[in-house]
């Protein structure tokens, strides 16, 4: 006879209260942003928006091996700023610009206090991180590698083979742990103390942008109150002839004007020959929307739609019905079968590839239609930051956020001829736009068809 575990409860009252633990699920009906923070290869938060603004190139010459792409536009990161040797030892160069980021974000939210740590009177448990990264901390691998099979010569000063049993000894203890994906997230739940649900979306190009969509589920559905939520690159601060020689390899996504690289990176531009790989990211902290209310917090924006999804096609190449259909359901009304919410702005991923840019214009047209697309203005801020990978779609929603909060979308710079599949379209060129945006579309794809899609909106109470 098969056993009814309907009738079979086992009571652990005791234990549950001795635990403290912490009540259901309560959906939210509404998820706002309340703070963010990046570092980009125009400087920092308050660099990036001035620069933005004016429309700044962080490209520059950047030497490596001798490749067919010889630029990149880096971060000025140092993390022996904020961290001792001893806690350096124990983390990435990405966890620790996540952490640095994190914290930035949350002290402008006003959910961290001095010492770093998310504030008492939030609930930790309800309190999580799904800041991810694309790449990683792939550079240490090579690190290990070295370690293990080379040596210094103490006089030539050259790499001499060594046995990998005596080289494994010198490798720290912690450099597993740092090649991880996960670890970003969880040295920056370590040390903030978050102890909520916790996500790592690593999708190439769209994982940003992605693990922003997973924070905005997770408040949603009630599991987490607070998210911080964003994404984190470097693969050129160490060995970076790793990520350009792999990309240089793949003939075409990489820019080769070696010469001006500051007019490198040119989406829809006639003569774009590929993006400029950089280093950085963005976190934002996503809160339900009464929690932020009822303290006073200051509400930068508020998110109207968010979609993710797989293109179940090719490694390279949109399938752009597909992601027209995920455009669709991020800005359709939740009420009104057949009515969008009005879109004033659109942040596109416009990495400046031939193909790539064609391809995103072709699934908002389908999505949108032309002539509704044709009113929207459009930009696309890679041309001054260059592609950060992983951590490219927070910055681009942080500066969709800007647009919103401030009053201006930025321009893209670079945009001298106009490519023919494009000339219909409102891109904002030569200097920012200034006016009045209430809503704005962030869009952002990875390799393998990973696309997702985020809608904000300014709060109106």
């Amino acid at each position: 006879m098969t056993k009814n575990w309907k009738q079979s409860a086992v009571d652990l009252s005791v234990n549950l209260k001795e635990l403290n633990t912490y009540s259901r699920d309560v959906p939210s009906d509404a998820v706002a942003i309340t703070g963010y923070a990046e570092l980009t290869s125009l400087g920092n938060t308050r660099e990036t928006e001035e620069g933005e603004l004016i429309g700044k190139s962080g490209t520059m010459k950047y030497e490596v091996n001798n490749f067919r792409s010889n630029i990149a536009a880096p971060t000025k990161f140092n993390a022996k700023e904020y961290f001792s040797e001893k806690e350096l030892g124990r983390m990435s160069g990405i966890g620790a610009m996540g952490i640095v980021l994190s914290r930035e974000a949350g002290k402008m939210a006003g959910v961290i206090g001095t010492d770093g740590k998310l504030l008492g009177n939030f609930d930790a448990r309800r309190a999580g991180c799904t800041v991810s990264t694309g790449i990683g901390a792939c550079t240490k691998m090579v690190d290990v590698y070295l370690k293990i099979h080379w040596k210094v010569n103490e006089k030539t000063g050259k790499l001499e083979p060594t046995d990998p049993r005596v080289g494994s000894s010198l490798v720290s203890p912690f450099a597993g742990l740092q090649l991880f994906p996960e670890e970003l997230g969880g040295d920056i739940e370590a040390e903030l103390g978050l102890q909520g649900w916790g996500m790592n979306s690593s999708e190439a190009c769209a994982t940003g942008l992605s693990s922003i969509v997973d924070a905005y589920h997770l408040i949603k559905t009630g599991k987490n109150s607070i998210v911080f939520a964003g994404g984190i690159e470097d693969t050129l601060s160490e060995h970076p002839e790793l990520s350009i020689g792999v990309f240089s390899a793949m003939r075409g996504p990489l820019s080769a004007r070696n010469d001006t690289p500051e007019k490198a990176s040119r989406p829809f531009d006639k003569d774009r020959d590929g993006f400029v790989l950089a280093s950085g990211g963005g976190v934002v902290v996503l809160e339900r929307l009464d929690s932020a209310i009822a303290r006073k917090a200051t509400i930068y924006a508020v998110i109207l739609g968010a979609e993710k999804g797989s293109d179940g096609y090719s490694s390279t190449n949109l399938n752009n019905n597909r992601v027209a259909q995920l455009i669709l359901k991020t800005v359709e009304l939740p009420t009104d079968e057949g009515l969008i919410y009005p879109i004033d702005a659109i942040f596109a991923h416009a990495t400046a590839t031939k193909s790539g840019d064609a391809a995103e214009i072709k699934a908002l047209r389908t999505a949108l239609g032309t002539e509704y697309l044709k009113k929207i203005p459009i930009t696309a801020i890679k041309s001054m930051h260059g592609h950060l990978a992983g951590g490219a779609g927070a910055v681009n929603t942080i500066s969709a956020v800007r647009a919103i909060e401030k009053g201006f979308i930025p321009p893209i710079i670079n945009l001298d001829n106009v490519d023919e599949p494009f000339k219909d379209l409102n891109l904002i060129r030569g200097s920012a736009l200034k006016g009045d945006f209430s809503t704005a579309l962030v869009l952002a794809y990875g390799f393998h068809g990973k696309d997702a899609a985020l809608l904000i909106a300014k709060y109106i109470e």
